[in-house]
């Protein structure tokens, strides 16, 4: 099984209005559109500038709505989801091109939907987590600081 990473958007906006953002800051071109706000496929440049990668925009699907105690996850209040294909290296290229380039969103990188590699807020800059940080509840005192909005169950 390949390792999956994920840059989590904290936003108000559509699917499709992110997928334009970032199609236009990382200069992109569709590759998939699905119809309505749905899922939105893109080719972007590579990190080197050699070469393109593949990146699918989408809801965050692993939001918790009814959250139990204890259940509260870093990635709830990231509306947006976008897949970074090539591995750890090119998905930390793209999230560090979101923001050098100015996205003004919040944002997590994430391995595997489990674990937390980054995150970025506007006004604090961006943190690099250690290896082994879960997303999930048992390591709130670790991300809590760098996340848009905390929502406990």
């Amino acid at each position: 099984m390949s390792d999956e990473f994920s840059v989590f958007l904290a936003t108000d906006l559509g699917v499709g209005e992110v997928a334009g953002r970032l199609r236009q800051l990382l200069e992109g071109r569709p590759v998939a559109e699905a119809a309505g706000d749905g899922e939105v496929g893109l080719r972007v440049r590579a990190a080197d500038g050699e070469g393109w990668l593949e990146v699918h925009v989408h809801r965050n699907w692993h939001v918790l709505t009814d959250q139990e105690p204890g259940e509260a996850q870093a990635v709830d209040p990231y509306s947006v989801q976008v897949d970074v294909s090539g591995g750890e290296g090119e998905a930390r290229g793209v999230f560090e091109r979101l923001v050098e380039t100015g996205v003004g969103m919040p944002m997590l990188l994430v391995h595997d939907v489990t674990d937390l590699v980054a995150a970025y807020l506007p006004d604090a800059g961006t943190h690099y987590f250690p290896a082994g940080v879960s997303m999930d509840e048992p390591d709130l005192e670790q991300w809590r600081d760098w996340v848009s909005e905390v929502r406990m169950g």
